[in-house]
This record gives structure tokens, C-alpha cells and sequence, in this order.
């Protein structure tokens, strides 16, 4: 049964969604100085104003690069384990695309700090959509989420149904002088300005030669767990924050993705009587396969 949420956070961002080069400062910055957020000159150190100072804050968090701990009263943090260390250690400069497709993941799950983009990826199926058709819908879909007399503010859910668009939206004008400000998440290939109807949006798929097997295998490991080792395609295609609904994949090219993974020994698949199951054997972890993937491109 789901937990109703009493309370969710939004506008975390500052309404500012992170630019090129603002990942890669927090992360370093919070490797020299785990107390940086609390340090005097931290405006100075980043390079950016309060405001955007917040918006890193949250923004290493809220892609799980790095994790906040209190100690003796002091808020301190500190690079993640599975995740932001190895980025550090394979990609501190975020060039790899595989890199923003894991970020990508991580903000899309990450229900507790980004409930807007968890709800406008896993449960707001809609095409050719309206910035209105999106956010009455994604508000309906929160609404059932939260605990009876709970309430949330509509309006600074409006501003992150906003910060999703200009998040993965293309440039327009390729010569513009702000594309610099814009999201590297815009390269994903996630999300097309509609060609049938005016002011309006589609989900879209990503290149297959943007969005690398290794990738898909990491996301679909961090949805089995520790213990279970198979899954249903339609599970693959349907669940929450699974790779149908995190990568905007049908299911032909969920099976286009499982055949390359079957071909280079990752898993199996029983298509017989129906069963349409995927199994895992391999001893990897989601975070090994992470590894592998910066390995096998480093010997390129």
C-alpha cells in the first residue's frame, strides 16, 4: 500500500535549474570543504549568488552526488559512496552523455526532493501536451498522494512543472548567448517541442546511440534490488521509475535494449509460454556497473 505523503518539498531549486559547470563546483568544492554551505565566502567559492548557491545545495543532493550529515550540529557533506565518488573518480567533468542519463535517474526517483519530476515521468503519460495540460495533471496525480488534509502550494508547483520544461527542452537558437545557462539535461533527447500543435510538448526517446545498454542495465538493477534477480518486461515498461518510464522507451525498444544485454551475457530472457521474464545471474552491483561502463569507454 502506498505511504501517503503529509508534506512535500518544492521550488527546492531557487527556480534555477543547474547550468553547465555547476555539478562539477559543487562536487569539488564539497570535497575540499565538507562544511562549504556554511562557510562565509561559499558565494565566493562557487562563483554564483545566494540564490544559486541554494540551487547547488540542492541540486548535488537532489542528484545524488552527494549526501548531507549533521555532525556535532554541524551540516557537513560529503560525496556519495555509489555514486557521486565514482563520478568524481570516471567523469569529474561531466563530458560522458551516460553521466547526465544517470543523474537523470536519480533526480526522476527521487520522490522526496523532486516530486514534480518523479510524478511528470512515472505517472504523466500525456502527448502533445500543454504547459496547463501538465501541470493540472501532474497536480491531480500529487493530490492522490497526499495524506487526507494535507495540502501543498499550487503555485510553487507551477514553477517546477516550469523548471522540467526548461530543463529538457532544447535551445531554440542554437546561437544564443544563454545557452551556456541552459541544463546539460537538454541533450537527452527526453523531452520535443510538438510539431503538430502550437505550444505544446512530447516525451521523446533518446538516440540509441545516445543512450548506452549500460545504462539501461544500471537503472534496471537499482530497480531489483539486492535480492531479486528477475523481472517482467512489463514490468520493464510499466513500473515506477523503471526504464519504459525513466527513458521514454516503448516496449520495442525496451527489447531492442534486453537483446544487446542477452548478446553480451548480462541476462537472460524466457519469452516462451508467455512468460516475457528477464534474469540476472551476474554478481554486479548497480554501482559496478557504473564502473564498467567508464572502464570500457576509457579503453576505447
Amino acid at each position: 500500500m502506498e505511504t501517503k505523503l503529509k508534506k512535500v518539498r518544492l521550488k527546492g531549486n531557487e527556480s534555477f535549474n543547474f547550468r553547465e559547470g555547476w555539478l562539477r563546483k559543487g562536487v569539488r568544492c564539497v570535497g575540499d570543504y565538507p562544511n562549504i554551505f556554511s562557510m562565509d565566502d561559499v558565494m565566493e567559492r562557487l562563483g554564483v549568488g545566494s540564490k544559486m548557491v541554494k540551487s547547488i545545495k540542492y541540486w548535488i543532493q537532489a542528484t545524488g552526488l552527494c549526501e548531507e550529515k549533521i555532525e556535532k550540529s554541524a551540516h557537513n557533506f560529503y560525496l556519495t559512496k555509489d555514486f557521486g565518488e565514482i563520478i568524481n573518480t570516471y567523469d569529474k567533468y561531466f563530458d560522458d552523455i551516460a553521466t547526465l542519463y544517470f543523474i537523470h535517474y536519480n533526480i526522476v526517483s527521487n520522490d522526496r526532493l523532486c516530486i514534480a519530476w518523479n510524478i511528470f515521468f512515472n505517472e504523466y503519460l500525456g502527448r502533445d501536451f500543454t504547459k496547463e495540460d501538465m501541470t493540472s495533471a501532474c497536480k491531480e496525480f500529487l493530490e492522490r498522494k497526499m495524506d487526507e488534509g494535507a495540502t501543498f502550494s499550487e503555485s510553487l508547483f507551477d514553477d517546477d512543472c516550469s523548471s522540467i520544461l526548461r530543463m529538457y527542452l532544447p535551445m531554440q537558437n542554437v546561437e544564443d548567448p544563454e545557452e551556456s545557462l541552459a541544463c546539460p539535461l537538454r541533450e537527452l533527447g527526453l523531452l520535443q517541442r510538438s510539431s503538430e500543435k502550437k505550444n505544446a510538448f512530447i516525451k521523446s526517446a533518446p538516440s540509441k546511440y545516445a543512450l548506452d545498454m549500460m545504462v539501461v542495465l544500471y537503472v534496471i538493477l537499482k530497480n531489483l534490488g539486492a535480492e531479486k534477480k528477475s523481472v517482467s518486461i512489463d514490468d520493464l515498461f510499466t513500473a515506477p521509475n523503471n526504464i519504459g518510464r525513466v527513458f521514454n522507451l516503448d516496449r520495442a525498444k525496451i527489447n531492442e535494449y534486453l537483446d544487446q544485454l542477452r548478446v553480451a551475457g548480462y541476462i537472460t530472457i524466457n519469452r516462451t509460454a508467455g512468460l516475457d521474464m528477464v534474469y540476472y545471474e551476474n554478481s554486479y552491483l548497480p554501482e559496478d556497473v557504473m564502473k564498467k561502463y567508464y572502464e570500457n569507454v576509457q579503453e576505447i
